[in-house]
């Protein structure tokens, strides 16, 4: 049985998103030290996904435990891995288990499991000898994130039902690491880390999961509860993240998010009543808000990838997202020479709130929508905008 752990691995490689998929046996103590230092900034596993807590789910989750303990075999585990490319250069020649366990503690790698959490925490709570018992696991490795989600959400699409939101989160974690390294004055806060925000570009990492969705499926409805919308939205985003160049138009979106945060910012006094009413009070609350981040986030990707379901091209969607850009700088050029109050003045915040305080029965999609219309408007009309002095314009869009 001990050799189990030096086994032979079955190796195929996906050229069309330069992966690996490597099936191997592995001792469950190597398995629970490669997933524990992945996520050693978390202290261990249960990070992730939070544990079943409903009485059928511990129910069928003790019967596995017990199960395991009797010597049952599962379903191999489903891994993502992403790594730099000279690692994944050695994995190409990978012909033991032993040796892909310590190319894989060795590198600099980012691993998420993408499909099997819940047995992951059976077979810790089964407390079975780690040395002497092994189990199989199936590692998607890739020196991407964008090729990894990709592989990850065609690998998905079969499953009824498919969660797009709990997929993506499932390798969020990538995702947030590429948004921290490439925006400059970003912080981003874990779900366990106690979050205020108290400042321009302080963001909880699930909202930049949620800018990730709604930019790839350039749809305001993150939550995407509608089959029929789920499905349009799936396709969207595993057509856009099939290419690497995709990836890098959202990261300049959200450095356009974070420096319009910080131009709103310098408005911290209140520029309107204290009204329980009032929603938006200073520049600051603008971003704050989940309908205002994802509303700007869906502006861009419309103005550069057209409506849901049109077709696009890359390379003028990099072309005019520099438009966008350039317009965005001339607008924060603008505002670095108001003074705070004429910065609340151009905001028009009094307008902003007698149009979000409409009463509607969707009103999380009413206020997304506001914003995104809003957003556009300033994106497109920059310098009209910047004339009339006011952001008022924006907020009565149509």
């Amino acid at each position: 049985m001990a050799t189990l752990a030096n086994s032979s691995v079955s190796l195929l490689e996906d050229l069309n998103s330069n992966c690996l998929s490597i099936l191997a046996t592995i001792s469950l103590h190597d398995y629970f030290l490669l997933v524990e230092s992945a996520y050693k900034d978390q202290g261990g596993l249960e990070g992730q996904r939070a544990p079943i807590t409903t009485k059928t789910g511990l129910k069928i989750r003790n019967r596995l435990v017990n199960d395991l303990r009797k010597g049952a075999v599962i379903p191999p585990i489903v891994v993502g891995a992403v790594c730099p490319p000279k690692t994944l250069a050695s994995l190409k020649a990978v012909k033991t288990s032993a040796t892909l366990v310590r190319l894989l503690k060795s590198g600099d790698i980012d691993i998420s499991i993408i499909d099997g959490m819940q047995r992951t925490t059976a077979l810790r709570d089964a407390k079975i000898a780690p040395e002497k018992n092994h189990i199989r696991v199936e590692i998607w490795i890739a020196k991407k994130v964008d090729s990894l989600i990709y592989r990850m959400l065609v690998l998905n699409t079969g499953q009824v039902p498919w969660d797009l939101k709990r997929q993506l989160d499932t390798l969020y974690r990538p995702i947030v690491k590429l948004i921290s390294a490439k925006v400059p004055n970003i912080r981003i806060f874990g779900l366990d880390d106690t979050f205020r925000r108290s400042q321009a570009g302080e963001y909880r990492s699930t909202r930049i999961v949620e800018l990730f969705l709604a930019f790839s499926s350039r749809s305001i409805d993150v939550d995407i509860k509608e089959r029929v919308a789920e499905e349009f939205a799936r396709i969207d985003i595993t057509e856009a993240t099939s290419s690497s160049d995709f990836m890098p138009l959202f990261v300049e979106t959200v450095k356009l998010m974070v420096q319009l945060d910080e131009a709103f910012d310098r408005s911290t006094k209140k520029g309107v009543g204290s009204d329980l009413a009032v929603k938006v009070k200073n520049g600051r609350d603008i971003f704050t808000s989940a309908p205002g981040a994802i509303g700007f986030v869906v502006a861009v990707a419309e103005a550069v990838f057209g409506a849901p379901g049109f077709d696009y091209e890359l390379k003028a969607a990099k072309r005019d997202l520099g438009i966008i850009a350039k317009n965005m700088q001339t607008l924060i050029t603008f505002l670095a020479k108001k003074s705070e109050a004429d910065l609340l003045a151009f905001l028009d915040l009094e307008t902003l709130n007698q149009v979000l305080g409409v009463k509607s029965s969707r009103i999380g999609e009413f206020q997304r929508t506001v914003y995104k219309r809003g957003f556009s408007v300033l994106m497109e009309k920059t310098s009209a905008i910047i004339k009339q002095n006011s952001m008022g314009p924006c907020w009565q869009a149509r």
